[in-house]
């Protein structure tokens, strides 16, 4: 039953898509979709200064595969991923992609709702309205692919697996969202080539950007600041997210 049901979701989806497809305006169905090399140049940073230097070029590969932007293009290709990838309900990522790309070029119902700027679970996908964002801090690519380091494993790739480390990053879910955050925040500071610069544009940060929740921006703008500060950005942010792991006694050891 479940079966039959995830078949008739998918030729549904399938053939919405393209009837609001002939909705779209011609240039915009027709642009292609985001170059994987603009991908992976936005990636590359983040990947070098959080994965452990064996894995690196694994993450990569694998976080430039897995981000889609959803421009026309890019979510015919998002869709088609999602739906090859199982079963697909009447709640589900597909849905989310479909939403999402058609609400920037107006075609979505005024009772469905999909104010978020991006999805992220097995793959990344990028609202195309966000991935032209004018915020000099906002990166929504580095943002969502963030979020695959804390859900992909290593060893599912055949990599050497490291004690106590299962994913790329082992972020405690607690701080999911700051670790997102703060690496597209920092993403953009590295920019900067020089150290005064890479700090002034970090101190900034409260009053220039836009795109954050302001919730978090104390919270986020502290860290982001601290990263630009050391000589290790990246590795602040890493220290500042990640799960803390409880020393483990060494054998032959008993608690007094």
């Amino acid at each position: 039953m479940d079966e039959a049901y995830s078949r008739a979701v998918k030729i549904a989806l399938r053939m919405l898509f393209r009837r609001l497809g002939e909705l779209v305006p011609t240039e915009a169905r027709l642009k292609p979709k985001v170059a994987s090399e603009d991908i992976q140049r936005r990636l590359g940073t983040m990947v070098e200064g959080l994965v452990p230097s064996g894995w690196q070029e694994t993450a990569l590969r694998e976080l430039t595969a897995r981000t889609f932007v959803l421009n026309f293009q890019g979510a015919a290709a998002a869709l088609e991923t999602e739906l090859s990838s199982g079963y697909v309900g009447g709640d589900t990522t597909a849905w989310h992609i479909l939403w999402v790309c058609f609400g920037d070029y107006g075609l979505t119902p005024k009772e469905i709702k999909m104010p978020c700027d991006g999805i992220a679970n097995n793959f990344a996908h990028v609202r195309w309205s966000s991935y032209e964002t004018r915020d000099p801090y906002n990166d929504v690519v580095v943002h969502e692919a963030a979020h695959l380091l804390h859900y992909l494993k290593p060893r599912h790739y055949g990599l050497p697996t490291r004690r106590h480390q299962e994913r790329f990053v082992d972020v405690d879910f607690r701080y999911y969202e700051l670790f997102a955050f703060a690496c597209e925040a920092y993403s953009r500071v590295v920019q900067h080539c020089e150290r005064r610069s890479r700090i002034s544009f970090a101190e900034r940060m409260p009053e220039d950007a836009s795109s954050f929740p302001r919730s978090q921006m104390e919270e986020l703008a502290a860290l982001v600041l601290k990263a630009a500060l050391a000589r290790n950005g990246w590795k602040v942010i890493r220290e500042a997210t990640v799960i803390r792991r409880i020393p483990m006694p060494a054998k032959g050891l008993t608690k007094p």
